[in-house]
């Protein structure tokens, strides 16, 4: 058994949810050294600083160091030598700042995508929780890498390529077969929205297909919930007054069966984000038996059955309407696949994979620098 000492910054969310679940799996021993969630922006500028003289007095050793996207890892290995200088690094990346979605009018800021391309550099693995994850940062450290006075080297960037893999999140999902289905047979089909209201979840597409729906006589109800965010769209806050007779619920989901329960009561989840590095949310929805319809990139490929793609996967805004509208007007797919494919992702699944991984990075020495790749 291995004694990990795992590294987030940003202890909350699905940050947190995955943390929790896998140490709670796990047949290794994990010590955290953890910051509640808070502003990242300031979690990635000063997570750093403020979790090496916690490390520095942590006792014992450690077979080796996980950390999150959300360190600064390479700044946290400099503050804790000699303590940590041979102990083997992973970096595991639920997100990315070099491809994450950004405001319409605002640029790319290179500080944070930097953290995260230095934080790959230096560790000794590197890992990203889907296919699509690892090529769209690769991809990303290519775009940048063609362009005039940027600031990366081209041996370093192959040192990243050579060690990136890919380990998949594990999703708690057995809690949800103790809740009831709340569907009533032969009522209109009953649409879901369980992301955040902001930009990056695209709620104008999603509000104009329902929009669609409803003035070509498309019979459905609706149900949103997710977390407004910060800067909640204004197209998710006119539902309530555009759909009245369709809504049944509308709010943040305040409690884990509450959640739950709606996710037991809808047929269809849809999502229209402009970016989904893995997709928690269809993954629970899928689990509690909603049929996926979502856009045919990022990692929904990967998450919805291969054969179910061309008619639950859709490209542009008319796709979506399309697609739609053959959902609401003749019988749904069977359920069982969509189970089934999120089943793939339950933590008795995952925690081998995650358990092989850690022996694999505790059993090999570091490089220095981080050259080449561990796994």
């Amino acid at each position: 058994m291995a004694r990990v000492l795992f590294v987030e910054p940003f202890y909350g969310g699905s940050h947190r949810a995955f943390l929790d679940g896998l140490v709670s799996r796990s047949a290794h021993e994990f010590v955290l050294l953890t910051l509640p969630a808070g502003e990242w922006r300031r979690r990635m500028r000063r997570g750093a600083q403020e979790l090496a003289p916690q490390a520095l007095q942590l006792p014992g050793e450690f077979d080796c160091v996980l950390a999150s996207d959300m360190l600064d890892l390479a700044a946290f290995l400099a503050l804790t030598r000699p303590r940590l200088e041979r102990t083997p690094v992973g970096v595991y990346f639920h997100e990315n700042q070099m491809t994450y979605p950004r405001l319409k009018g605002t640029k790319f800021d290179s500080w944070f995508g930097q953290i995260n391309y230095m934080s790959a550099l230096a560790a000794d693995s590197v890992a990203f929780n889907s296919e699509f994850h690892r090529d769209d940062f690769v991809a990303a450290l290519r775009h940048l890498q063609a362009q005039p006075n940027n600031w990366l080297l081209p041996a370093s960037v192959e040192a990243v390529v050579g060690k990136a893999q890919v380990l998949p999140v594990g999703v708690d999902l057995g809690w949800l077969d103790s809740l009831p289905d709340g569907r009533e047979p032969g009522g209109p089909p009953v649409l879901l929205w369980s992301h955040r209201w902001e930009f990056d979840k695209a709620p104008e597409s999603f509000a104009r297909a329902l929009r669609h729906a409803k003035d070509r006589g498309w019979p459905f109800r609706l149900i949103i919930a997710g977390a407004p965010g910060d800067n909640p769209s204004d197209a998710i806050l006119r539902i309530p007054e555009e759909f009245p007779t369709e809504l049944l619920h509308f709010g943040h989901a305040e409690t884990k069966e509450t959640y739950g329960r709606l996710l037991k009561r809808a047929d269809i989840a849809i999502s229209t984000t402009r970016h989904e590095f893995f997709g928690i949310g269809m993954v629970e929805a899928m689990a509690a038996g909603c049929v996926p319809l979502a856009p045919r990139r990022y990692n929904y490929p990967a998450l919805v059955p291969p054969d179910l793609h061309d008619a639950l996967l859709w490209e542009d805004e008319g796709g979506l309407v399309d697609r739609l509208g053959a959902l609401l007007t003749r019988p749904l797919p069977d359920r069982r696949p969509f189970v089934e494919a999120a089943r793939r992702y339950a933590w008795p699944n995952i925690a081998p994979v995650w358990d092989a991984y850690i022996e694999a990075l505790s059993s090999r020495s570091p490089v220095v620098g981080g050259g080449a790749g561990l796994v």
